[in-house]
């Protein structure tokens, strides 16, 4: 697997600093992972009441919406938008909603399996999402705080 080089946004190192040192590596990670299957993308991170990660195809976060990153106190989620539509082969995902589905990252071993990527490669194909004609990988993050206005924080190229 290739790895992005690219660094944490200064903000979200701040929303984790409230989390385990654990739960800060197992997100930075998953964020990786993520990344290194979507880009180019875009990352809205915010804060309610966990810090989600939100990925997308375009700024439209919910129309466009591919999968999230749900950091709990224990353990971080994986979600995929429309999960239901996914094929499970390795039995990982979970939940009951009408169309979201998680897989629980508890272990760096479970961000870093392999199937992670398989999922994420699907939910790309689903949604539309191509990255394989991008000439350049970037990522385009905004960050919203609790209380505070939502803010650009630029593009990477990875």
């Amino acid at each position: 697997m290739r790895r992005t080089v690219s660094k944490p946004p200064k903000d979200l190192l701040d929303l984790l600093k409230k989390y385990d040192r654990g739960v800060q590596e197992l997100t930075l990670t998953l964020r990786e992972v993520v990344l290194e299957e979507l880009a180019p993308c875009f990352e809205n991170i915010i804060e309610v009441y966990m810090i989600s990660l939100i990925y997308a195809s375009s700024e439209k976060m919910i129309k466009d919406g591919i999968c999230c990153i749900g950091v709990l106190k224990d353990r971080v989620n994986l979600g995929f938008n429309h999960g239901t539509d996914l094929r499970d082969p390795y039995g990982l995902l979970e939940g009951t909603g009408k169309q979201m589905r998680h897989i629980k990252i508890r272990h760096m071993s479970d961000a870093l399996n392999p199937a992670i990527q398989a999922y994420l490669q699907e939910a790309c194909e689903r949604s539309g999402h191509d990255v394989t004609g991008a000439r350049t990988r970037t990522v385009t993050t905004s960050v919203k705080r609790k209380a505070a206005a939502k803010r650009v924080v630029g593009t990477t190229r990875l």
